[in-house]
Formats: structure tokens, C-alpha cells, sequence
């Protein structure tokens, strides 16, 4: 089940690198983990 996860690892890294990396200030105002539970919520979704 995990492994069926790893067919979009390699995608989601190209993104990121192409991102400018952002200052401090903004990483402890950007909420993080909404971002992950969101993809979990629509992987959750998907799956129905």
C-alpha cells in the first residue's frame, strides 16, 4: 500500500526544486501541515 505512493515521489520533487526557497519568517507563518492533509484528505477521496 505504501509503495503505490512512490509513483508520484519522484514528480513532487522536480516541483519543489523549481520553488525559491523562502525566508525564515515565511516558513514559521506558512502553516505546513495543511498543505499534507490536504493531499491526504484528496489521496483519502480518490480512493472511494
Amino acid at each position: 500500500i505504501i509503495c503505490e505512493n512512490c509513483k508520484y515521489l519522484p514528480t513532487k520533487r522536480t516541483r519543489n526544486k523549481r520553488k525559491p526557497i523562502p525566508k525564515e519568517s515565511d516558513v514559521k507563518t506558512f502553516n505546513y501541515t495543511a498543505h499534507l492533509w490536504d493531499i491526504r484528505w484528496l489521496r483519502h477521496r480518490a480512493r472511494k
